[in-house]
C-alpha cells in the first residue's frame, strides 16, 4: 500500500522535484567559493549570447566569436570600471574618516528622540540602541564602512575569473547543455527540454528586465540626490540601484548611506533626511508604478506573502545574495514543479501550466 502511494503521479512529481532541489543545493554548496563570478558570468552570457549567435551565423568559429566579444566587452567595461572602483575606494575612505562625527551626531539625535518620546509618556530603552548603532560608526576594523569596502574589494578580486568563465560559457554552453539533456532517458527527454526552455526563457527575460529596472532606479535616484545637493550623488544612486535588488528591504537600506552623510556633515541639517526619503520614495514610486508593471511583472507571478517568506528564509541561510535570488528561484521552482505535475498527471494538473 505504501509503495502504491509513493508511486502515484503526484508523489512521483514531488519526489522528482525534491531530487532536483537536492542536486541543485549540492552544486551550489560545491561551487560556493566561486558562486559570485559564476552568477556574474551567467548574467553576461544572457546579454552577450545574441551577439555570439549573430557572429557564428555569419560563419565565425565559436571560439573566435566568443574571444572577440569578450575582448570588446572587457575594453568597454575595464577602463570606466577601473575609474569607478578607484573613486569608490576613495569615497569609502572619506566616509570612514567621518565615522566619529556621524556617531556623535547620531548620539545627539537619539537623545532628542528619547526626550521627545518621554514627553508623550512613551518610554523606550535607547541606551542599548545607542551602543549598537554607535558601534557601527566606530573607527575599528569591524566597522560597517570598512566591512563594505573590504567586501567590494574582495568581490572585485573574485571577478577576475569572470572573463574566463564567460568565454567558456559563450563557446561551450550549448554543446554541454545538449549533451546533458540528450543523456536523459527517452521517457524524460521531452520533459527535460520543455522544462529547460521554459526556465531559460523566463530567466533570461527576468535578468534583462531587472537590469533595466535597476538602471532606471539608479538613474532616478542619482538625479534626485544631485538636485537635493547631496555629496557623491552618483555613488548614492548606484548604491540605491544595487540595493533595489533586495525586495521589500531595498528602500530602507537605500536610505542608510544618505542618512550617514547627513549625520557626518557639520552642521547637521536634519531636513536633508526628509530630502533623502523624498528621493528614495520618488524613485520607488516610479519603479513600482511604471517600471515593474511594464518590464518585470511578466516573470514572477506569486503571492506577496510567499515572496516575503522566501526572502526571509533565503536571507537567513544565504545572506544578501540569497535575498536577491529568492524570488527568481521560487519562480523557477514553480515552473519546474508545475511541469513535473503536468507531465505525470496531465488531466489533473492541466490548469497548472505556467
Amino acid at each position: 500500500m505504501l509503495m502504491a502511494r509513493l508511486l502515484n503521479p503526484f508523489s512521483k512529481a514531488v519526489l522528482s522535484f525534491i531530487f532536483l532541489v537536492i542536486i541543485s543545493a549540492l552544486m551550489i554548496w560545491l561551487l560556493n567559493p566561486v558562486i559570485v563570478p559564476i552568477l556574474v558570468s551567467l548574467v553576461l552570457y544572457v546579454f552577450l549570447s545574441p551577439f555570439h549567435h549573430w557572429l557564428t551565423n555569419l560563419g565565425w568559429r565559436d571560439d573566435l566569436s566568443a574571444l572577440i566579444i569578450l575582448l570588446s566587452m572587457m575594453f568597454v567595461v575595464t577602463v570606466p570600471g577601473s575609474f569607478m572602483l578607484s573613486a569608490f575606494s576613495e569615497q569609502m575612505t572619506l566616509w570612514q574618516s567621518k565615522a566619529s562625527t556621524a556617531g556623535q551626531s547620531l548620539n545627539i539625535l537619539l537623545s532628542d528622540i528619547s526626550a521627545l518620546l518621554a514627553q508623550w509618556q512613551f518610554h523606550i530603552e535607547v541606551d542599548q540602541l545607542k551602543a549598537n548603532i554607535m558601534s557601527v560608526f566606530s573607527n575599528g576594523d569591524s566597522s560597517l564602512l570598512q566591512s563594505v569596502s573590504n567586501m567590494v574589494l574582495s568581490i572585485s578580486t573574485s571577478l577576475l575569473l569572470v572573463p574566463f568563465i564567460t568565454f567558456f560559457l559563450l563557446r561551450d554552453f550549448e554543446s554541454l547543455r545538449n549533451r546533458l539533456l540528450n543523456a536523459l532517458p527517452n521517457r524524460y527527454f521531452e520533459l527535460g527540454w520543455l522544462i529547460y526552455f521554459k526556465v531559460a526563457d523566463q530567466t533570461e527575460g527576468y535578468v534583462r528586465a531587472v537590469f533595466i529596472q535597476q538602471s532606471i532606479l539608479a538613474a532616478v535616484a542619482t538625479l534626485g540626490f544631485w538636485m537635493a545637493g547631496f555629496e557623491s550623488p552618483i555613488l548614492l544612486g548606484l548604491i540605491a540601484g544595487v540595493l533595489g535588488l533586495i525586495p521589500y528591504l531595498g528602500p530602507a537600506l537605500g536610505l542608510l548611506p544618505p542618512f550617514y552623510l547627513v549625520l557626518a556633515s557639520q552642521p547637521v541639517n536634519y531636513d536633508d533626511m526628509y530630502a533623502a526619503v523624498a528621493v528614495i520614495g520618488f524613485a520607488y514610486v516610479i519603479d513600482n508604478l511604471f517600471v515593474i508593471p511594464l518590464v518585470v511583472a511578466k516573470f514572477a507571478n506569486m503571492h506577496p506573502l510567499i515572496a516575503l517568506l522566501s526572502i526571509i528564509i533565503f536571507g537567513n541561510f544565504f545572506g544578501i545574495l540569497g535575498m536577491m535570488a529568492a524570488i527568481p528561484l521560487m519562480a523557477i521552482s514553480n515552473i519546474i514543479l508545475s511541469q513535473l505535475l503536468l507531465s505525470f498527471n496531465p488531466q489533473r494538473f492541466k490548469a497548472m501550466i505556467v
